[in-house]
């Protein structure tokens, strides 16, 4: 069995940013933070807008990239290193970038495989740094972005459907039914959901999952996630599962 954890469905249109410090374009929060590429550290995926927020428990890190080459990048994760202002290093953490589609490879495995495909946008949370480090405290941050450029082809997976805002006291969450379009039941299904800003910068994560329900092939399952507090003009959704084996 395997997690697949790549999928999303963009249900809000996300446009091109100005501003950000140290990575061209991209869109950074808050804005003292420098953010810089690791030299060669991240093939096509290329950082689009970032946010870091002080969470009740720690800090947290969300991220957009976008592929701007060619080819899939497959597989991928995102890898940061924080830093003060004096450029000490104060902390590290690596997620898995949810990606937005899922592909076959067409090397005789027939492995599912979630990829960034040319011009996609994938986006990462990295929600486990320190529990002491304070937003204020860090100076820059230093990413890259490992990933595989595999033989594959796009195929149809999992998909969210009748995505709605709903309000709670906690702040939006969201409510909607992820949809097996696999030839395979899957298990343990999980939805995370990001808010953006008009340029596509994430704001934040909501999740909702299940380790014990099944979704038959062709069947949906209806979820509600977390709430969260931030105003955002639109979200982007990512289904995930376990495909069990036919």
């Amino acid at each position: 069995m395997r997690r697949l954890r790549w999928l999303c469905v963009v249900l809000a249109s996300c446009g091109s940013g100005a501003g950000g410090s140290g990575v061209g374009a991209a869109r950074i929060a808050p804005e003292h933070l420098t953010v810089r590429a690791l030299p060669g550290g991240s093939g096509v995926l290329e950082l689009t807008g970032l946010s870091m927020g002080q969470a009740p428990q720690r800090a947290e890190v969300y991220a957009a990239l976008k592929n701007v080459g060619a080819t899939p990048a497959c597989d991928a994760a995102f890898a940061i290193e924080l830093f003060d202002r004096s450029e000490q290093s104060v902390a590290a953490g690596i997620s898995g970038v949810l990606a937005p589609r899922f592909y076959r490879r067409t090397n005789g495995t027939q492995a599912i495989v979630g990829c960034v495909g040319p011009g996609a946008v994938g986006m990462a949370a990295i929600m486990d740094l320190p529990v002491d480090l304070r937003v204020e405290d860090v100076g820059f941050i230093v990413y890259h972005c490992p990933h595989f450029a595999l033989e594959v082809e796009p195929v149809e997976g999992l998909s969210v459907h009748e995505l709605q805002t709903v309000r709670r006291d906690a702040g939006t969450a969201f409510a909607g039914h992820l949809v097996n379009g696999f030839d395979v039941t899957v298990s343990r299904p999980a939805v995370s959901v990001f808010p953006v800003d008009p340029g596509g910068r994430p704001l934040g994560m909501a999740e909702s999952r299940s380790d014990v329900d099944e979704v038959p092939t062709g069947e949906s399952w209806q979820f509600e996630t977390s709430a969260v507090e931030e105003n955002a003009s639109g979200f982007v959704a990512f289904p995930q599962g376990v495909l069990q084996a036919p």
